[in-house]
């Protein structure tokens, strides 16, 4: 963990996003989308054999409904309670989102309606490579099941072919309609334009490596995203009360996510950043950790601020995807904290129950971008439609003054709807 003032973070973060390094993702991505389109599943192979499966096929992209099933008998009991107790909880906070239908009448005689309809189709992109993610199938399968999708694909990357056991499992447990076998860049590309095996969606979800949250937003438009969700990130701010010890080991939580995942300590205590710091080193010496080391070392940054409303400054810039208060008054800077994906109150409070059993969604907006968006949501696979039925006296009322506004923006034809019927009216 490198200590960094306010000034040099601000610095640190712009450099961050101009990088010759962004740049390099960018037309890397761009060349394998063109291809994906131009060639669907030829080109699509070329990339699942080059980058996971060197066997790979045209039938094992799709993982069969049998193989499904025997992941799930596959896993332990614990592992079953423990996948039924997330999936409960995450199902009872979502369903509170679900959106209800509108029908309305203003003070004449219009009728206006809302209508809320799932999305039809939708993939659901789940991390691999350095870990299984089952959570994160219960965190973007289950608010489309309330939503009403009707067609769930999911698609998670793989070790030589090979699936984690647990994440086909929570995948049985949400009832998704089709798997596959692919991850990365190409597997984005593949279901945005659809190929011989691959159907076409609407809207992907679900969060990934730089290469996937390039793909999703060079596809935009011609498919829906949900977010910008990259390299996990946490920011925790502290005081002379906190427990370092715990603070430490939220921060290698995060870290041992990815290499890019960026951890933040903001604290008003020089002292207690330095506690931090020693007891990050000593719990690296106790436990076995993988994949902590390099975002530890170039991810991770400690920052002193002069008080609490320099702390809030400081987390409303970063506006970062975990925000953990473990302050002994919280109600103060709480009322300040306009910018994060999830905040996660008090010291007895921990981020990874918000990736697992608390309820709340763990696809959450990264890189600042919750500065403009907010984590996903039931609301996020559906789109609403609005009915207007024009009542006689309405029309009376509105239709000069429509007129006057068309022919001031130069629509003449727009004013001409309006005075034909007005003649009739």
């Amino acid at each position: 963990m490198k200590e960094i003032s306010f000034t040099q973070l601000k610095k640190k973060i712009i450099d961050r996003s101009e990088s010759v390094n962004s740049i390099k993702i960018n037309k890397v991505v761009k060349k394998i989308i063109q291809d994906i389109r131009k060639n669907g599943n030829k080109a699509l192979l070329k990339y699942v054999r080059k980058f996971e499966n060197p066997k790979a096929t045209t039938k094992t992209l799709v993982i069969s409904k049998k193989k499904i099933e025997q992941a799930y008998n596959s896993i332990s009991i614990d592992q079953k309670k423990a996948l039924k107790l997330a999936y409960s909880r995450i199902f009872k906070y979502h369903k509170q989102q679900l959106k209800k239908n509108q029908k309305f009448k203003d003070d004449l005689d219009t009728i206006f309606m809302v209508k809320w309809n799932a999305i039809q189709n939708v993939g659901l992109y789940i991390p691999g490579g350095l870990a299984s993610y089952p959570s994160t199938v219960l965190m973007t399968a289950i608010p489309a099941k309330i939503a009403g999708v009707q067609n769930i694909m999911l698609t998670v990357p793989s070790s030589k072919g090979k699936i984690s056991n647990l994440t086909l499992a929570a995948a049985h447990l949400c009832k998704v309609n089709q798997i596959f076998n692919m991850g990365g860049a190409h597997a984005i590309a593949a279901l945005a334009f659809g190929t011989k095996t691959i159907q076409k969606v609407n809207k992907i979800f679900g969060p990934g490596n730089q290469y996937v949250v390039e793909a999703k937003r060079q596809l935009f438009g011609t498919i829906g995203i949900d977010l910008p969700a990259g390299p996990s990130e946490v920011l925790i701010l502290s005081d002379n009360s906190s427990n370092p010890k715990w603070i430490a080991s939220d921060i290698l939580a995060q870290a041992e996510h990815d290499p890019k995942a960026k951890t933040y300590l903001v604290s008003n205590s020089k002292i207690m950043i330095n506690k931090v710091q020693k007891e990050i080193k000593n719990l690296k010496k106790l436990n076995n950790f993988k994949n902590i080391d390099k975002s530890i070392k170039n991810e991770s940054f400690a920052i002193l601020a002069k008080n609490q409303s320099e702390m809030a400054q400081i987390s409303n810039f970063i506006a970062p995807e975990h925000l953990h208060i473990q302050l002994k008054n919280t109600k103060i800077i709480e009322n300040k904290i306009i910018n994060a994906g999830s905040v996660f109150i008090g010291s007895h409070n921990s981020v990874a129950l918000g990736d697992y059993t608390i309820g709340t969604n763990h696809v959450l907006p990264t890189d600042q971008s919750a500065k403009y968006s907010s984590g996903l949501s039931v609301e996020d696979f559906m789109k609403k439609t609005v009915f207007v039925k024009t009542g006689k006296r309405t029309f009376k009322k509105i239709a000069q003054s429509t007129i006057e506004l068309a022919k001031s923006e130069g629509l003449e034809a727009h004013a001409l709807s309006i005075e034909i019927r007005s003649s009739k009216s």
